[in-house]
């Protein structure tokens, strides 16, 4: 059976905009200048699914993003939790037509006929700001994770590689360089090879657009990859890269607790502080090697 084709992407919008500033310095006023800000705008996913003679809308989540790699970021995002098991379980994805320069603020996604899904059972209710951690989540017993998703996973990656992976991941940054404001997310091979990345307002949309990218280019992420973000890691980012079956997870910033616990329960490298020479383990030490 041959694979539909992937659903083009939304014009190209912009992820950042002008502003005028005035700067202080100590008791000085200085003169107005030109300034740019990343963009935070709104997206509405709505979900399509049933038997073809039964299709049901949801509206499933509102999610505070940067414009660009919109596809990416619903195909990453269905697949984190759980909704998708692969590109080709979505038919469609509809973008509203953009005004102007603006981006689309609504995407209809169409799930195959006969994907399982019930809007009463979704794991969240989501409203996701663009520093959402697990602002979806509506009791305790969501939080938890499916022992399937432990890691069986014997990657060796050289240790010295790790100081490496901020500074390409910053090569990637245009975004970043231009405004500040922005974080990433960061997909490689065990050897070092850069495999995606990609910027958002929202450290965890960055995420979900490099797992949308794999998908959408025909690979899985996962076995014998390693993932660096900037900024500090928490529960959502070790889920969605869990989910993802990514061994290794470095960071610039530094882990939250529920992270540091997730990564020795579900057995994966989690490495923070990678910055000026050196970085700190917190699980799963083995899978570094000397030399």
């Amino acid at each position: 059976m041959t694979a539909a084709p992937s659903p083009p992407e939304p014009p190209t919008a912009r992820s950042s905009v002008k502003v005028v500033k005035q700067r202080v310095t100590g008791g000085e006023l200085h003169p107005p200048e030109e300034d740019r800000l990343a963009i935070e705008d709104p997206l509405e996913i709505s979900l399509v699914a049933g038997t073809s003679g039964k299709r049901v809308e949801t509206t499933l989540s509102v999610t505070m993003r940067t414009p660009g790699h919109d596809l990416e970021l619903i195909t990453g995002f269905l697949f984190a939790e759980g909704i998708i098991e692969r590109e080709g379980d979505i038919d469609s994805i509809e973008f509203n037509d953009p005004v102007e320069w603006k981006p689309p603020t609504r995407a209809r996604v169409t799930l195959r006929s006969g994907l399982p899904f019930s809007a009463d059972g979704t794991r969240r209710h989501f409203a996701a700001n663009s520093s959402c951690g697990v602002c979806g989540i509506t009791s305790l017993e969501q939080l938890a994770l499916s022992d399937s998703l432990v890691l069986d996973d014997d990657t060796r990656i050289a240790a010295e590689l790790i100081h490496e992976l901020p500074e390409r991941m910053r090569h990637r940054q245009p975004a970043f360089r231009e405004t500040g404001g922005l974080h990433a997310a960061a997909l490689f091979s065990h050897a070092g090879g850069l495999l995606a990345s990609r910027e958002d307002i929202g450290r965890h949309n960055a995420l979900d657009k490099v797992i949308g990218s794999q998908l959408l280019a025909g690979r899985m992420p996962g076995r014998g990859h390693l993932l660096c973000v900037s900024g500090r890691m928490s529960y959502e980012i070790l889920q969605k890269a869990l989910v993802a079956r990514v061994p290794v997870i470095a960071g610039v910033g530094a882990p939250s607790s529920l992270a540091v616990t997730l990564a020795q329960d579900f057995n994966v490298t989690l490495l923070g502080f990678v910055r000026n020479g050196s970085y700190n383990i917190y699980s799963c030490p083995e899978r570094l090697s000397a030399g």
